[in-house]
């Protein structure tokens, strides 16, 4: 059980176990003047009441989310608040954004994991001729006479480009050339295109 100080008022460190952080922070907003406490004996000792645990909060939490103690003391203060609302939007969509490669990563991963797809069944260095029905397919910059290391580069950043887990998932991708046979003996030296499927609305991909 809490020991209340002065009947009503809690001590730096029992509100600080309340509040989920740690006595050094509440003393460091005090000092810069974003969060005070309820009274200040002339001892140094700080106690707080329980109705601002909520304000607090609400600052632990913007500085998790990266705002400046300055920030948010404009906020606070009402000098800001357009400003930091703007920001907050901004956070808010990258977060949204975030959450939703995370669930196409987790679809693809589910669809893997019923599929028994093994990666390693993928044999990247063999050149296959076939014909394919139409199709819309995300097509990369055109590349010649590229080193391994540069194709694995240009892969790289390729699938960057598209998105959080499109390179894992088992829609059809690979490299178009402007050989006309698969001789194997030139495709290293060709020109050639990365593509890969389109399984999402353009919308939500870069244009190539």
């Amino acid at each position: 059980m809490l020991r209340v100080a002065n009947d009503k008022l809690l001590s730096i460190s029992e509100f600080a176990k309340l509040a989920g952080t740690t006595r050094r922070t509440l003393i460091f907003y005090d000092q810069k003047d974003v969060f005070k406490p309820m009274k200040i004996e002339e001892t140094g000792y700080r106690y707080y009441s329980y109705e601002p645990l909520y304000q607090i909060g609400f600052i632990l939490g913007l500085r998790d989310l990266g705002f400046s103690v300055e920030e948010i003391k404009d906020y606070l203060g009402g000098s800001s608040r357009d400003a930091l609302n703007k920001k907050l939007i901004s956070l808010k969509n990258k977060i949204e954004l975030r959450i939703q490669n995370l669930k196409q990563l987790l679809a693809i991963l589910r669809q893997k994991e019923n599929d028994n797809f093994q990666l390693t069944d993928v044999d990247f260095y063999v050149v296959k001729e076939c014909f394919l029905p139409d199709h819309d397919f995300w097509c990369s910059d055109p590349k010649a006479d590229c080193s391994e290391a540069e194709i694995a580069s240009s892969c790289n950043q390729f699938y960057q480009e598209l998105g959080t887990g499109v390179m894992a998932n088992k829609n059809l991708s690979g490299f178009i050339t402007d050989l006309p046979q698969a001789k194997a003996n030139t495709y290293a030296n060709s020109g050639f295109r990365i593509i890969k499927k389109i399984i999402q609305s353009k919308s939500q991909h870069p244009d190539y």
